[in-house]
């Protein structure tokens, strides 16, 4: 148990020092693209020289995003003023001014910056944003981290959008405070990823062994909940990896579309397993993995439950990952790092729910082997509906990240 106790505060300790990094906005800073033709002229000749009419910026820092070390930068300092992943451009400048922090993205006209850090007006967070590149532009956006991203034509006076921009209405970018959109996503694929056959049947097998040793509900339900918690530990160490590598794509998008298409093969493989049983590629657990946790369950004490649930969470992961994957994919496009750690979270409460639920239902003799029973002889039908919404949610994604 204090094992098991130690491995949740270093998580906790990593994911909250992970979720506070506070963005370092001394000074200006400017990110973008070395394949944007159109970005360092821009820079040069209008964004720099904009800035500094105004006092600002005598020596800005500039970053091509495209190196890994300065992605990683531009990330966390978007992360740390709270900006989502779905208010973006090809080029990024943050702008630290007496009155607050100003975001400017793409390409905006210099007479629109220079009123924009010169209105009396202006909060201490304000996104501004022109997102075409060639040709006079036609329209400007707004947002004050309030209601939804506003969108005014390009001749709209300054002070007239900042008005309308700090009432505004409607849902706010994904993954910011609107939980409408990605909160039912999280929770469906949370608990559509824990009917996987893997970890579905050693909690059973866990039961039926501790009920042979003749050992006590007391101790079964110990031991279950220790199982489970690895589990949890192992799997959301290893969504907290994904998010952090996927994070520093420069596409998001394309990262979340490849995660939904990985989830559509993983689902038509389950299909294909149902329909021809000797089909070659099979998503289960290794052999070698399964003996070795029945050897582990079969002691019953308590460093083996712990050594079975870090097995069974590593082992699992090629059984369920497609769904996991896609759902990180998804976040990382949609929303901010900490609030994908945050709902990275719920996915895997979702995740182990129904496995504490098969823990306390399978509390005494009889409904242990009814469960085991089921479960055998269902085993087939489960990788069918499971390979069925692993298609389903695959399609679905992609019809999210395409709208």
């Amino acid at each position: 148990m204090r094992l098991l106790v130690g491995l949740l505060m270093a998580l906790s300790v990593a994911l909250f020092a992970r979720m506070g990094m506070a963005a370092d906005l001394a000074g200006t800073h400017i990110f973008f693209s070395a394949g944007c033709a159109d970005c360092w002229p821009y820079t040069k000749q209008v964004l720099v020289p904009a800035l500094q009419s105004q006092d600002l910026a005598p020596s800005p820092e500039i970053h091509d995003y495209t190196v890994p070390d300065e992605r990683r930068r531009l990330l966390e300092i978007a992360d740390g003023i709270g900006l989502p992943r779905s208010v973006a451009d090809s080029l990024y400048a943050f702008v630290p001014t007496e009155r607050g922090d100003l975001v400017i993205l793409g390409h905006v006209p210099a007479d629109l910056i220079r009123a924009a850090v010169a209105s009396p007006a202006r909060p201490d967070r304000l996104v501004l944003w022109q997102p075409a590149m060639h040709g006079d532009p036609t329209e400007y956006r707004l947002w004050a981290w309030r209601g939804g991203v506003q969108t005014f034509a390009i001749d709209t006076p300054f002070e007239t959008a900042l008005a309308l921009a700090l009432v505004a209405q409607g849902p706010p970018p994904v993954g910011q405070a609107n939980l409408a959109q990605l909160l039912p996503a999280v929770v469906v694929t949370g608990l559509v990823d824990s009917v996987n056959p893997c970890a579905f049947a050693v909690i059973l097998l866990l039961v039926a062994f501790l009920f042979t040793l003749r050992q006590s509900r007391g101790r079964i339900l110990k031991l279950g909940f220790v199982y489970i918690g690895m589990i949890f530990l192992v799997y959301f160490a290893i969504g907290l990896g994904i998010l952090g590598t996927v994070q520093f794509s420069d596409d998001p998008h394309f990262v979340a579309r490849a995660g939904s298409w990985l989830l559509i093969a993983l689902g038509a493989v389950n299909l294909a397993e149902y329909t021809f049983p000797s089909f070659p590629v099979r998503l289960h657990m290794p052999a070698f993995a399964h003996a070795r946790t029945r050897e582990l369950v079969g002691r019953a004490t308590l460093p083996a439950t712990i050594g079975a649930g870090l097995l069974v969470g590593l082992c699992t992961f090629p059984c369920s990952g497609g769904i996991y994957v896609s759902i990180i994919t998804l976040l990382n496009a949609k929303t901010t790092m900490a609030w994908g750690v945050g709902y990275l979270a719920l996915y895997n409460v979702m995740f182990v729910v129904p496995l504490v639920a098969i823990l306390l239902a399978a509390g005494n003799r009889a409904t242990a082997k009814t469960w085991a029973q089921w479960e055998r002889t269902h085993s087939l039908q489960i990788r069918l509906w499971y390979g069925l919404a692993m298609i389903g949610l695959g399609i679905a994604m992609l019809a999210w990240i395409i709208d």
